[in-house]
């Protein structure tokens, strides 16, 4: 196979793979399998590693300076994303315009697109620093009366807990964002291609630029696809060939390509580009929207599943339980017969069986075994202790108990979808 097919193949199927994993490798589907584990490997097991690897192949200055940039990269209000954004949008139109722009307002494209595509960049970046400026919605002593009463604690997934840095109770639904140093109201998540947090203030923003960014990439590959169509139409590549002999032989597939890729220029690898990121950008934009008509925030969306891991443990626990208190009824009944060591460890060995026959039914299989169970509680860590905290004070400052089942919890926040829509539309808080 010829090697730039091979190549392309190549890019697609890495580009899919990471955006893919990236975002959904923390859904429920996917945390605690194949994916799951590729995410925790590229977000901070490939970290672990080059630390790992710097630390004893480089000298300490360079590992030292190396542990500041990381950390001043991932945990410091940085422009290094916009930067990259900027370039790679502003490049991206470069590209476009010297290789796409001929074959827009021939025969086959219509040149109205050259004022379409001035106006959807344009659009694009007017969002970009739109989302980028927007206060999210910051927390506080001047307005803090503003988000006090905004929301009720659910005792689920708030409760009345001290800020430690802001130096008052924290509202519900809000969180101190640890790269901002500031309590954000209904806070979402912060997003470093912005370098802001996203939150009740500038929620619509940040949609709204996510949707530009995913439909200009769309826009693009629309075109570059068009423009591609033109270059073959306009160089007749399907009669290609070369006469041999006194006979006429078509130029093979294989080379045909090649001519193409590199007559076109940026046009193929720019579309291809432009399509993938499109659709994954739009899968994020959905996602947004279906969180929205469920009046819930990213943020949330983790402590939700965090609760109902806490219930699965729960529910574990206690099917456990019973089956050993079954087990110790059976062997009072049965005490009065005589077991020989084979039996009893023919017993246990059933018991164990039954008892991981449990779990699997429970929380799934695992290659480790209590690989998943390990996992439940470790991300349920917090929920476990967080009900330990204030008891003395009233009841808002303790979580509520667990209920049974997934279908007994219940989102106080969620009002309607109209209602839910228009609260991200029209913030009360501007």
């Amino acid at each position: 196979m010829d090697i730039f097919l091979v190549l392309i193949g190549c890019y697609v199927v890495f580009a899919v793979t990471v955006l893919y994993t990236l975002l959904l490798g923390q859904s429920e589907y996917h945390r605690d399998g194949c994916v799951g584990s590729l995410y925790i490997f590229l977000t901070s097991g490939l970290q672990d590693w080059c630390v790992g690897f710097f630390s004893r192949c480089c000298p300490n200055k360079l590992k030292n300076g190396s542990a500041s940039c990381y950390n001043y990269f991932m945990y410091k209000p940085n422009r290094i994303l916009q930067g990259f954004y900027l370039t790679l949008v502003l490049s991206g139109f470069y590209f476009f315009y010297y290789d796409c722009f001929p074959y827009i307002g021939g025969p086959y494209i219509s040149s109205n697109h050259k004022y379409g595509a001035f106006f959807a960049i344009s659009f694009t970046l007017f969002t970009f620093v739109l989302s980028s400026t927007s206060t999210p919605g910051y927390i506080n002593d001047s307005n803090y009366k503003l988000f006090e009463n905004s929301y009720p604690y659910d005792r689920y997934l708030y409760i009345k807990k001290n800020c430690e840095s802001c130096n008052f109770i924290k509202p519900a639904r809000s969180k101190h964002c640890r790269i901002c140093d500031k309590c954000v109201g209904r806070f979402d998540h912060h997003c470093p291609w912005i370098n802001n947090c996203v939150g009740e203030n500038n929620l619509r923003y940040f949609l709204l630029f996510v949707f530009s960014t995913s439909m200009l990439c769309m826009y693009g590959a629309y075109l570059c696809g068009f423009s591609m169509y033109s270059f073959m139409k306009i160089n007749d590549v399907k009669n290609l060939g070369y006469t041999k002999d006194g006979v006429w032989t078509p130029i093979p597939t294989s080379i045909l390509l090649k001519y193409i890729a590199f007559e076109s220029r940026s046009i193929l690898p720019l579309g291809a580009f432009c399509f993938v990121i499109s659709l994954f950008l739009l899968y994020f934009f959905f996602y947004h929207i279906w969180l929205i008509s469920k009046n819930t925030t990213t943020n949330e969306s983790y402590k939700w599943q965090d609760i109902k891991d806490q219930i699965k443990i729960e529910r574990l626990k206690q099917k456990i339980e019973e089956y050993e208190k079954k087990e110790k009824d059976s062997n009072n009944n049965n005490n009065k017969d005589k077991k020989d060591k084979k039996d009893k460890k023919d017993k246990k060995d059933k018991k164990d069986n039954s008892i991981t026959e449990i779990i699997k039914n429970e929380i799934g299989d695992s290659d480790e075994e209590g690989t998943n169970l390990n996992k439940l509680k470790k991300r349920n860590k917090r929920q476990q202790l967080s009900s330990k905290e204030l008891k003395d004070k009233d009841e808002f400052y303790t979580t509520l108990p667990l209920p049974k089942t997934f279908k007994e919890l219940k989102n106080i926040y969620n009002k309607g979808l109209i209602s839910n829509l228009f609260e991200v539309i029209l913030p009360k808080k501007v």
